[in-house]
């Protein structure tokens, strides 16, 4: 997500890539009713891609940016989609479980953004994760820092159980639904009221490892030569709500975004799974590994453009309750043209969905 939701980080991401016309004709455009829709219906170059959702039919527009949960048997999917309470909010999280990735239940929203005072502008980019008895669900929003100027920030909900209801952390460290001054845990490293204000800070990934919460996420608001430079950060807490950002808690990956972060524990390191060339014909997914979480491989090719949709973005790995990964056979989710139909048309995007080393 995030400030002028939906996505395109690179050169500003959203924000450069879509005007808040655009925002304007998508929100205010009627939902309509969800349906099942079977994997089987798919059509590709390979036969590989399968839907997990489909936006256009299900009434809202766009699905994309997944965090899946693989529970007792079941796929907990949360993804980014058109919002639907009040406009001028922008995106809502929806969810939707199989148990065979093959039919998948009737999306609902879990979470929806207020657009309050000119902040919580959206709810998207979902991260779920349990921690100490609570599902803690991360997502980016936006604040206005000047008339139509926006940036990304972070805030969370939890529940006690998976399938919800989730409620808003707030200002007043109270948990709520829908609350209109939810609580923003992290800020971009720099505000910015003037162009280029860039992404912000969001997109991020959570897991549990030792007891602890460790966050990798997008922040381009420290410029170079005048113009955001994207950098992945990584942040460590005990509390969910309490986070320390730091420009000294950079990773080794720039000019990356929209990763998602899993811990491999047969192996001892984080995979980070990504789409690379994002909303291109060139588009592939692509894995990298890290030790430390900080120092990072160069992303390799598991679908390379041949092989892969174009015009893809958003990619997420399928994980346990904590964010250790399953194997060995691991669901991807990712944004996609309707019906794969290698059309770039801007929010026309259903969430498909791909086996890395199928059964």
């Amino acid at each position: 997500m995030a400030a002028s939701s939906p996505r395109g980080i690179f050169v500003s991401r959203e924000r450069l890539l879509k005007s808040v016309l655009v925002f304007l004709t998508i929100w205010l455009a009627s939902c309509g009713h969800s349906r099942i829709r079977p994997a089987a219906a798919a059509q590709s170059q390979n036969g590989l891609f399968f839907p997990l959702v489909d936006a256009l039919n299900d009434g809202f527009s766009y699905a994309y940016a997944p965090s899946i949960i693989l529970k007792n048997g079941t796929y907990h999917v949360f993804f980014c989609s058109k919002g639907w309470l009040n406009y001028p909010s922008w995106d809502a999280i929806r969810y939707t479980t199989s148990v065979d990735g093959k039919t998948w239940s009737i999306p609902k929203v879990m979470l929806q953004a207020t657009a309050a005072n000119g902040k919580d502008m959206a709810a998207c980019d979902p991260s779920l994760v349990l921690f100490q008895g609570y599902y803690y669900l991360y997502y980016s929003s936006a604040v206005t820092t000047a008339p139509k100027t926006y940036q990304t920030v972070i805030q969370v909900a939890r529940s006690t159980h998976i399938e919800g209801p989730y409620l808003t952390y707030t200002e007043r460290h109270t948990w709520e639904s829908t609350p209109r001054d939810p609580q923003v845990l992290i800020y971009p490293l720099i505000m910015h009221s003037n162009q280029p204000a860039g992404y912000g800070a969001g997109q991020q990934s959570v897991i549990v490892q030792n007891g602890k919460l460790l966050m990798w996420y997008t922040d381009d608001s420290i410029l170079a030569t005048g113009q955001p430079q994207v950098k992945t950060y990584m942040l460590e807490s005990t509390d969910p709500v309490a986070w320390i950002p730091s420009a000294a808690n950079a990773t080794s990956l720039i000019g990356q975004a929209s990763m998602d972060v899993k811990y491999d524990p047969s192996q001892s390191q984080f995979v980070m799974v990504r789409v690379e060339g994002e909303f291109t014909s060139s588009s592939y997914l692509a894995r990298a590994y890290s030790i430390d979480g900080i120092n990072w491989t160069v992303p390799q090719s598991v679908f390379p453009p041949a092989q892969f949709p174009s015009y893809t973005h958003d990619g997420g790995i399928a994980g346990d309750e904590t964010g250790n990964l399953i194997a060995p056979h691991t669901l991807v989710g990712f944004g996609a043209p309707y019906d794969l139909n290698n059309v770039n048309n801007w929010a026309q995007w259903d969430l498909y969905g791909v086996w890395l080393d199928p059964p």
